[in-house]
């Protein structure tokens, strides 16, 4: 009979896959273009995001994980992160640029920049503690998707919780790291809150 320690590490290993920062971000962005946008916008910005950054990253860490340079898909070794984070920052700043370029909706191209600016910030403090970038991303969310619906964006800030009592669970980060993830997520997401102040394309 199973204990209740061992469901509780299954629920949390299950909450911490769904709460994966390339698997909402791209919920998030294809749930958001195909309903907000015209259809070639939509299939542009989702295209890129999962072609350009998620795809490639999945490969990666896949790949890696196998050869042993990783030593899980979540790359939760702060040593092993100082080496992931440039490529994906170069990625993720690559289809920024090009969303702008293309002159997508401000909306989306201030949620690129303020996804890229989190990178950026989690590298910088990834020299001294391994924030949770799940916690980060989940929390950021929660503010974006306030913008479309304040009671989804709460119910994503009580999943952004559990997100992160799940990564303590599995002893992926500790207490600080997750409160520095989650430090770093709220002030994005407020920033991004902030300025673009309005609902998307409202």
């Amino acid at each position: 009979m199973p204990t209740t320690s061992s469901i509780l590490y299954k629920l949390a290993n299950l909450i911490s896959t769904i709460g994966h920062p390339l698997l909402m971000l791209s919920v998030f962005v294809v749930f958001v273009s195909f309903q907000q946008l015209p259809i070639q916008n939509a299939v542009l910005i989702s295209g890129l995001l999962i072609g350009v950054v998620v795809l490639p990253v999945c490969l990666q860490n896949y790949r890696k994980v196998r050869q042993g340079t990783y030593t899980n898909f979540d790359v939760s070794d702060r040593q092993q992160r100082s080496g992931f984070y440039p490529g994906l920052i170069g990625l993720v700043a690559l289809v920024t640029g090009i969303f702008i370029a293309t002159n997508q909706p401000l909306s989306f191209c201030y949620g690129m920049n303020a996804t890229l600016l989190l990178l950026v910030i989690s590298y910088g403090v990834n020299f001294f503690i391994k924030a949770s970038l799940h916690t980060s991303l989940s929390f950021f969310l929660a503010w974006a998707i306030g913008l479309i619906s304040p009671p989804l964006g709460v119910a994503m800030g009580i999943m952004a919780v559990a997100i992160s009592a799940s990564r303590l669970v599995l002893k992926r980060h500790s207490l600080i790291e997750v409160g520095t993830g989650a430090l770093i997520g709220l002030i994005i997401g407020a920033c991004f809150y902030r300025l673009t102040n309005t609902p998307f394309l409202q």
